[in-house]
């Protein structure tokens, strides 16, 4: 892998940071305009909120240094180390999964910096950063290495546990958590049910001493073992209940109370361990109340991985196109490096815009979630009952748009991130389908993102009904697209065309009235909104990047992607037209 600083040397990625993120809005919502945290630190002087920023101002400073430490240690120690780990696997002897040193030792190292626990509250002794910058560390970690990604955004689970949990589970689990002392896990999927939880069988059975005992069995646990001598706490989804969804509730499990009873031999992602967990009357405690497990801690805990994933595509894909980039300027052929050969050239910028489309797409999800969510958490920790939290303005409006968005940006960017990764392959030849270059690895890792965090076709399922729900008379999703669009003065023939389709896709759709046949051309719709919304978001972008030097480049990578989307809706509404 290149080794270099991640995100000062990724010269798009920071001209989202300084020009295309609107921090002002993002930071007064997740602070709150009075700054609660840093007043909080005024009163009690509680070294966990001395970071805790007091402006606007001073929040995107610590921002600025926090990822460029970031993109320093990902960029020049993780990177560096990730084929190592690629190679050497994981095993398992006798109930234990064994990690190669180098896991542990750069885990350690990355604990000491303290970047660690990102998204883990303050009070939690994490740094309680927006969204936002969950998802910039998403795609700066990503790009070095997949596994190590997964293993760091796992662990910050932990701010489910900060949020509904009791003082002593925060101080016992979450905060631990921060300090790397223990990972996180979170433990749904069984043998027999994936995607479909509402049929979950572990069973949990309440003792005298007001806590739990857990039998049953899950399968593609990540991170489920820990990792060497660091244990992880099990987030595990079991049934307190009759059947269905009211009828489970979540639990903490430590890896101690559990049995590992092997770890998947995996296509990619090598140096993370995908483990089947076994209960035997494990040792639990309950997280919030019985029977919301599904329904509010489950939801919480895949808002915050969908968003992780959507961000872990273009990290995927940066990496697929600066390791493409070196070779093909790099490779001889025909007496000329293979970059200015235009088959080689297309292929380069097609990942280059590709990768902006999904990081505009990423950051719009994330600035929505970033709007209402840490609004929700305080009134949550103020004691406001559930039916007033429902009701308040802020949260029914942007909590309804992010349950849009954050499955149509988890299904995009993971798709689009594995198509870069596949170029990538292709640039580099023979040569890419070989172990020596990082782009095979790359190619397998990001296999994965379409998968876990529910499939492709599962989130097609979930956001096309909210989508075409939202799209009726004054539906949110439809003022949402009107008040982008109403922002792009001059819209481009390409961009008003793609708003035709996508109209027509609508009403077309509706119009089909076998239930089977819309779930069988549903993706045609989800492709056809994902890249109208990237198309609008990219002229959006043009607008603030009108003095900058990279103007001109982004309108002509802005071009060839709307010219791509448009051919492409073109072909999916033959398909909706065509289903019956």
């Amino acid at each position: 892998m290149i080794a270099n600083n991640y995100f000062t040397d990724d010269q798009d990625l920071k001209l989202f940071f300084e020009h295309l993120i609107d921090w002002t809005s993002i930071v007064n919502s997740t602070e709150g305009e009075e700054f609660f945290d840093h007043e909080l630190y005024k009163k009690t002087n509680n070294p966990r909120y001395e970071m805790a920023p007091s402006s606007v101002e001073e929040a995107v400073e610590l921002y600025r240094s926090s990822l460029e430490s970031l993109g320093e240690f990902f960029g020049k120690d993780v990177s560096q180390l990730s084929s190592v780990m690629d190679r050497k696997h994981l095993r398992y002897e006798n109930g234990t999964v064994i990690f190669p040193d180098e896991t542990t030792s750069i885990y350690e190292k990355f604990r000491d910096t303290g970047l660690m626990p990102f998204s883990i509250s303050r009070e939690a002794g994490g740094l309680g950063l927006p969204g936002t910058m969950s998802a910039f560390y998403g795609m700066i970690m990503a790009r070095a290495d997949v596994s190590f990604c997964m293993t760091v955004a796992l662990l910050n689970l932990a701010q489910i546990v900060s949020r509904y949990g009791t003082e002593e589970q925060i101080e016992n689990f979450a905060a631990k958590a921060a300090t790397g002392e223990t990972l996180f896990a979170m433990s749904l999927t069984e043998p027999d049910f994936g995607s479909d939880l509402n049929n979950v069988r572990t069973t949990a059975v309440k003792m005298e001493d007001g806590h739990y005992r857990l039998n049953g069995t899950k399968r593609f646990i990540s991170q489920g073992c820990g990792l060497g001598p660091y244990p992880s706490s099990l987030l595990t989804l079991a049934r307190t209940g009759n059947g269905g969804a009211r009828g489970l509730s979540v639990f903490l499990v430590k890896s101690e109370d559990v049995t590992i009873a092997g770890i998947e031999t995996k296509m990619g992602i090598h140096a993370s361990p995908t483990c089947e967990v076994v209960y035997e009357n494990s040792y639990a405690e309950l997280l919030g109340q019985e029977g919301l497990g599904l329904t509010r801690y489950t939801t919480g805990m895949t808002n915050f991985m969908r968003l992780g994933s959507a961000a872990c595509g273009p990290g995927s894909g940066a990496g697929a196109y600066y390791e493409s980039r070196k070779y093909a300027e790099e490779r001889q052929q025909f007496g000329k490096p293979i970059a200015e050969i235009p088959a080689v050239a297309e292929m380069l910028h097609k990942i280059q815009r590709e990768v902006n489309a999904s990081r505009l797409l990423t950051f719009e999800t994330a600035r929505v979630v970033d709007m209402y969510q840490h609004h929700q958490i305080r009134l949550e920790k103020g004691n406001k009952e559930d039916r007033e939290i429902r009701k308040d303005e802020k949260v029914k409006k942007w909590g309804n748009l992010a349950s849009v968005l954050t499955p149509i940006a988890k299904y995009y960017c993971s798709e689009e991130g594995h198509k870069c990764a596949n170029l990538a392959v292709q640039i580099h030849g023979g040569a890419g389908y070989t172990e020596d270059y990082d782009v095979a690895r790359i190619f397998r890792d990001s296999r994965i993102n379409t998968i876990y965090e529910g499939t492709s076709q599962i989130h097609v399922r979930i956001a096309v009904g909210a989508i075409v729900a939202g799209m009726t008379g004054d539906g949110n999703f439809k003022k949402y697209l009107e008040s982008i669009k109403a922002e792009i003065e001059s819209p481009s023939k390409f961009l008003i065309e793609q708003s035709k389709i996508f109209e027509d896709a609508i009403a077309k759709f509706r119009s089909i009235e076998e239930d089977q046949i819309k779930e069988r051309v549903a993706e045609n719709l989800m492709i056809i909104t994902s890249r109208y919304l990237c198309s609008m978001l990219y002229e959006k972008a043009l607008i603030k990047l009108k003095q900058n030097d990279q103007f001109d480049r982004w309108t002509k990578d802005c071009r060839a992607y709307l010219i791509d989307s448009t051919a492409i809706a073109k072909s999916c509404i033959y398909r909706i037209e065509n289903a019956v």
